[in-house]
């Protein structure tokens, strides 16, 4: 009985040296922290939906619209931004507009580039329909190689799955 409870007594004295030989900092798990850009963007985005269409003229500067997995439709939010960006191409004839369709990380590179060109594909066809002349806006797909973010989490891919506007007064032949 006393060597049963002499090795019990041992046991539990190595069992607690191990436990408080562990040092504060070493390999504890924390919660990621999320990256700033990812906040960053969502501020920017949010102060350029709600500009009127006056300063959207002026400054040159609109929103990226963010999609969910694998969707070409836009976002139901978006709708009354186009109509905005709409009535400034119309009101404006020397304006041109470049639409750039990207993707997060998921999938391959082929398909990717193809998501990105329907998400564009689909927000220029919308801008026509409310007659904004198609020869005055041009689409291109950069699918998953140009991340605004590197964070793989889900915010991250979120706001890596966008279509961005760029207003330009230059000609055609002068950009491409």
């Amino acid at each position: 009985m006393k060597l049963r409870t002499v090795f019990l007594f041992i046991c539990l004295a190595a069992l607690a040296a191990c436990s408080s030989a562990q040092k504060e900092d070493e390999e504890i798990p924390r919660p990621p922290k999320q990256d700033p850009v990812i906040e960053e963007q969502a501020q920017k985005n949010q102060k350029l939906y709600n500009q009127s269409e006056a300063r959207m003229a002026k400054t040159l500067q609109l929103p990226a619209i963010t999609y969910e997995f694998d969707s070409i439709r836009p976002p139901d939010y978006a709708y009354p931004f186009m109509d905005k960006v709409a009535n400034v191409m119309n009101s404006h004839p020397s304006l041109h507009l470049i639409l750039e369709g990207h993707t997060d990380v998921l999938g391959d590179a082929e398909y990717n580039y193809w998501l990105g060109a329907s998400r564009a594909a689909a927000m220029k066809a919308y801008l026509v329909s409310r007659g904004v002349n198609a020869e005055r806006i041009r689409i291109h797909s950069y699918g998953k190689d140009r991340p605004l973010t590197l964070d793989n989490s889900s915010d991250g891919r979120r706001t890596n799955r966008r279509v961005q506007f760029v207003f330009t007064t230059r000609t055609w032949n002068a950009i491409y």
